[in-house]
């Protein structure tokens, strides 16, 4: 299992991303899976076992938001916040179902440890369920286990995807920087301001806070993000050095190097582009077995599903305790 926070998130960014990516595909056909015309039966997800999702999903929105949300209506056709949940559900189930043939295919078991863990992982939640729950829910713990078991094994095939490449991305390519600029469209004002700030020793910020045209003096800036000019300059100067004028369009610029390497928005960037090339890379194998495998559940309980009365149903920790047992 992986170590750290920083594993933990960028798995379940990936996963979601991936999950995400998936559902906005187009998706048809009857029930079960479309194979070259063929149908297969495909055993779709019993109404306790989605309601751990609903559930889960309607709670945590209501925590953030409180039941008026449900209140909300979207587009023309006016349909209420709670159906788009449910239909963001049943899409997330139906792209888990799909992933899940996708790892026997090709050969991604659980094996009895990680039967163990998911066993801990169901008991932990059947454990926090209150009453109210379990009512609104209507599970029992071999659904919370079906549930768990999917999800590990979808888990499990994209970091076995996702393994096999090289998706290192170094320091140097995710850096991130600040500095501070001064810009004018006058010249001659560039080169004094210029000569104050590196003959005379004027501070910078100071001589930016007064003289600048620009909206702004603080700039983050990213390596690679096609910052031109400005931003190859910004990369080459050592913290704290001042820059010659730059002449970009009608504009002079003078620039310094506050933070030659802003620790923490280089490493939140890395994560980032690191998640990205992992979800493109796994999309890739991904793709070519969604347009042959398509999957569309019928099941007419999603059609009957409201936000109705929940009973004081206030559980919402289901990824959660997984993602808690797989640090």
């Amino acid at each position: 299992m992986r170590n750290g926070r920083t594993g933990q998130r960028q798995r379940k960014n990936l996963f979601t991303g991936i999950l995400l990516l998936t559902a906005v595909c187009s998706l048809f056909g009857c029930r079960g899976l479309e194979l070259e015309n063929k149908t297969e039966q495909v055993e779709e997800y019993t109404r306790p076992q989605a309601m751990i999702l609903v559930a889960n999903e309607r709670n945590r929105y209501e925590n953030v938001y409180s039941e008026g949300i449900w209140e909300i209506t979207v587009g023309d056709d006016e349909v209420g916040l709670d159906r788009l949940t449910v239909q963001n559900v049943k899409s997330y189930m139906e792209q888990l179902k799909l992933l899940c043939m996708l790892a026997e295919e090709r050969g991604i078991t659980v094996t009895s440890q990680e039967k163990d863990t998911i066993r801990q992982i169901t008991d932990a939640y059947m454990a926090a369920l209150t009453e109210a729950d379990r009512q609104y829910i209507g599970c029992d713990r071999s659904d919370v286990q079906k549930l768990y078991t999917d999800y590990f094994t979808a888990d499990k095939l994209i970091r076995s995807v996702t393994g096999q490449i090289n998706s290192e991305i170094s320091d140097s390519e995710a850096k991130v920087i600040r500095v501070e600029q001064i810009g004018t469209t006058d010249r001659r004002k560039a080169l004094a301001i210029l000569k104050r700030v590196k003959i005379d020793g004027a501070n910078f910020s100071s001589m930016a806070s007064r003289y600048t045209e620009t909206d702004s003096i603080d700039l983050v800036l990213r390596r690679g993000a096609g910052g031109g000019l400005l931003e190859r300059t910004a990369f080459q100067l050592e913290e704290g050095q001042v820059s010659n004028i730059l002449h970009i369009g009608e504009m002079y610029y003078i620039i310094k190097c506050t933070d030659g390497y802003a620790r923490e928005a280089t490493l939140e960037r890395k994560n980032r582009l690191t998640a990205a090339m992992n979800t493109k890379a796994f999309y890739d194998v991904l793709a070519p077995y969604q347009q042959e495998h398509r999957i569309r559940f019928v099941e007419r309980f999603w059609n009957e599903m409201d936000f109705g009365e929940d009973g004081g149903s206030t559980v919402e920790n289901f990824f959660d305790i997984y993602e808690e047992a797989m640090k």
